[in-house]
């Protein structure tokens, strides 16, 4: 026998250590931290001093620090205790939740702010309130001077306002006196039109802020908010047209116009409504906003505003583009491309593509080069030396005379593997990471566990066709994965002794691997998508993120 002396750290107090340590070997030289691993203190962990060019204190944040758990690994999100919460409410300190995600190498943070607290008293109760992260709230080795930065101009704007309180306080009565004695903006609209129109202008603005907050980044920077000229509004009447607010412009966000012609709208006024027949802001107050934003997303869709940068999204991108554009950009067809020699080629020919964007026009096209440029920068930033085509070459499988013949049922394959995989997963990553307050209901798996693809490609002068189906779990499981298989030799099919993919419905449940599942949805996928036309993984990612957006946009119609 022998006397037991108490644990001295316990294995959640080993993850926040080696938290702590990773933030301390990041931050390390920079600042200096006083961040406790033992977590003796009751709502904080420590603080962390940002020091300037001579090593002088010029910002203090006081911080908590946890650990992502496994199961939110590379989701960007933390349940945050509310403790924290109450510590930041009672406190003139600059609080910060660091949640450490290992797996990522980051360091996820959050300034639990005045607004934030605001933004989430309805959850005063719970016992945690579960935090999403932007890609701008994240601390990496190579962000590390941006993210400094910020910090600085958050504790800045804390003393800022401490020091300066009485004045403030002073400024915002005369401010406020001096608008109250402001004389009223003429109008015939009744005081329930303007109180509509208001509520139209809020709710359209939140959206904007919250749920779609990227749209607004990509296709309204520098946008304060959007206000509403509205030419005529009735009952049954409705003319609107919304215009942009810019950073540092004074400018009213509804102002009544006299009536118009829509071809007089000026161009800085990118949509507007006419109807002398229906009010569809008085008919649907709550749908309404989320129709303009509809049309917001369809527009990002159409003109495919950005690329993932997904090193397969980037190799594919750089491969077509050249190969349809070689002889414009004096360039020699390959298969495999030198990294280095194509940067200079463009830097060459385009001295300013640096600078500004690059367009050539030929044949009556203008064709955009800095785009291409910019994604052969980004695969040498990250180590490539030459760009091998992602496919297999195509070949001469068959007489048909179609393109079909491009394809073995092997090589087939091989592409929509490549194509289907990388796309989904740059898919779930962009929405987790950019719409995540979305991320459930655009979930490209919509809330199941597994996704089947059947590729028949049996009888290519007759028939191609892809088989989807989703499945979910009978036991709860937040695994999610992906199987892509050629029909004949179906791992699925066989397991469960099915003749077609079309009995997946038939049955109750099926299993997989030794998992029970039952399918739920079901469908097709466009063979010139997946693996004849171009730019498959670009043009598959425009195509989820429509489908998503439409069934996402028909369940608020349908909840109404």
């Amino acid at each position: 026998m022998s006397f037991k002396a108490k644990v001295s750290i316990d294995a959640n107090g080993v993850k926040e250590e080696r938290s702590v340590l990773f933030i301390q070997t990041l931050l390390l030289g920079r600042t200096k931290n006083s961040i406790d691993k033992g977590t003796t203190q009751s709502n904080i962990d420590g603080y962390i001093e940002l020091l300037d060019s001579s090593n002088r204190i010029n910002g203090k944040i006081t911080v908590q620090v946890k650990t992502v758990s496994q199961r939110d690994e590379g989701h960007n999100k933390f349940p945050c205790p509310t403790s924290l919460f109450a510590y930041a409410e009672t406190t003139t300190d600059n609080v910060f939740l660091l949640a450490v995600d290992h797996s990522q190498d980051k360091v996820l943070y959050k300034h639990i702010s005045p607004k934030l607290l605001n933004e989430n008293r309805d959850k005063e109760q719970q016992e945690t309130i579960t935090l999403h992260f932007t890609q701008n709230e994240e601390l990496r080795r190579d962000n590390i001077d941006n993210v400094l930065e910020d910090w600085l101009s958050i504790c800045s704007n804390r003393v800022y306002c401490l020091t300066n309180s009485e004045t403030i306080l002073e400024e915002n009565s005369e401010l406020k006196s001096y608008l109250q004695n402001i004389p009223k903006m003429a109008t015939d609209l009744r005081s329930c039109d303007i109180t509509e129109i208001q509520n139209f202008t809020d709710a359209y603005n939140g959206l904007l802020e919250s749920d779609f907050r990227y749209i607004k980044s990509v296709q309204f920077p520098n946008v304060w908010k959007r206000g509403i000229a509205i030419y005529a509004y009735t009952d049954n009447t409705l003319e609107y047209s919304l215009y942009n607010i810019n950073l540092g412009e004074l400018v009213a966000p509804i102002v009544q116009m006299p009536q118009c012609s829509i071809f007089e709208i000026r161009n800085k006024h990118d949509y507007a409504s006419f109807s002398c027949t229906e009010n569809k802001l008085k008919e649907n107050p709550r749908l309404y906003p989320l129709s303009i934003i509809k049309k917001h997303i369809e527009d990002f869709i159409k003109n495919q505003r950005i690329i993932p940068s997904d090193e397969v999204f980037l190799i594919e991108y750089i491969h077509e583009f050249i190969e349809a554009n070689w002889r414009h950009l004096h360039l020699k067809k390959s298969s495999e491309l030198n990294v280095c020699s194509l940067i200079q080629h463009f830097q060459s020919k385009y001295a300013y593509i640096d600078k500004m964007p690059v367009h050539l026009v030929s044949g009556g096209k203008s064709i955009y080069i800095n785009t291409v440029y910019n994604a052969i920068k980004l695969l040498s930033e990250i180590g490539y030396t030459t760009i091998p085509y992602p496919y297999p070459e195509k070949g001469s499988y068959g007489n048909t005379g179609m393109v079909y013949d491009f394809y073995s049922p092997t090589t087939a394959l091989e592409k929509s593997r490549i194509v289907i995989l990388n796309t989904i997963r740059a898919y779930q990553s962009f929405i987790q990471s950019e719409f995540p307050l979305l991320a459930d209901k655009l979930d490209a798996f919509y809330g199941g566990n597994l996704i089947s693809v059947l590729v028949d490609y049996s009888d290519p002068e007759h028939k191609f066709i892809f088989h989807i189906h989703y499945f979910r779990s009978i036991l709860p499981s937040n695994e999610k994965s992906i199987i892509i298989e050629d029909i004949s030799e179906s791992r699925i099919i066989k397991e469960n002794n099915l003749s077609s993919a079309t009995d997946f419905f038939r049955k109750e449940s099926v299993m997989f691997n030794g998992r029970e599942f039952s399918c739920f949805r079901g469908g097709g996928l466009n063979d010139m998508t997946i693996l004849f036309g171009k730019y498959n993984c670009l043009t598959y990612f425009y195509e989820l993120l429509k489908t998503h957006f439409d069934d996402y946009f028909k369940s608020l119609t349908h909840e109404d």
